[in-house]
C-alpha cells in the first residue's frame, strides 16, 4: 500500500518558528537603545553551561520544524551549525553571554528557512559555502575550547605537583 503524505501546512510552522525566534532573540525591549532587543535566550544562557544547553536544547524546536518542511539537507545543516555555534560560543563565561545578544541563532535560523521556503529553486551552491564556512568557525570554536580546558587543568595540576 502505498503511503500518502500530505504537504505540511507552511504558514503555521513559519508562524510557530517566527513565535518561538521572537520570544528566544528579541522578546525583550532594552529601554534607551534606540530599539534593541534580546530575548529569553540570553536570560537562559546566564546560568553556566546548563543554560546553554537548555536554551539549544529550545532552539533545536525551530531545526525540526525545518526539517519537516523537507528543507534541502544543507539549509537543515546551516541552521543546526547556528545552534551548535551559539551553545558551545554562549557557553564561554561572560564572553558567551555577549555572543547570544549578537548572534540570535533563532532568528538567523528562521530567515533561512524562509529563504528557501520563498524562492525554493535557488542553487545551494552558497549554502554549501556558507555551510563549510561555519563548520570551520565551529570546528575552531571547538579547538579553542578544548585548548583551554587542558591548559586550565595543567596550570590546576602544576599547582599541586
Amino acid at each position: 500500500m502505498k503511503r500518502v503524505t500530505r504537504e505540511p501546512d507552511r504558514s503555521r510552522a513559519l508562524s510557530e518558528v517566527q513565535t518561538m525566534a521572537w520570544l528566544l532573540d528579541n522578546s525583550i525591549p532594552v529601554p534607551g537603545t534606540g530599539g534593541r532587543r534580546f530575548g529569553i535566550d540570553a536570560l537562559i544562557g546566564l546560568v553556566p553551561v546548563v543554560g546553554d544547553l537548555v536554551s539549544g536544547s529550545i532552539g533545536l524546536f525551530v531545526v525540526w520544524r525545518g526539517s519537516r518542511l523537507r528543507l534541502p539537507r544543507i539549509v537543515v545543516a546551516r541552521m543546526l551549525a547556528n545552534t551548535a555555534l551559539d551553545v558551545m560560543v554562549g557557553a564561554i563565561p561572560l564572553a558567551g553571554d555577549a555572543f547570544d545578544l549578537w548572534f540570535k541563532s533563532n532568528t538567523r535560523n528562521l530567515n533561512l528557512m524562509r529563504r528557501y521556503l520563498e524562492q525554493p529553486d535557488t542553487s545551494t551552491r552558497g549554502e554549501w559555502m556558507a555551510f563549510a564556512v561555519m563548520a570551520a568557525i565551529v570546528l575552531a570554536v571547538v579547538l579553542l575550547l578544548g585548548w583551554l580546558l587542558v591548559s586550565i587543568v595543567g596550570e590546576i595540576v602544576s599547582l599541586f605537583g
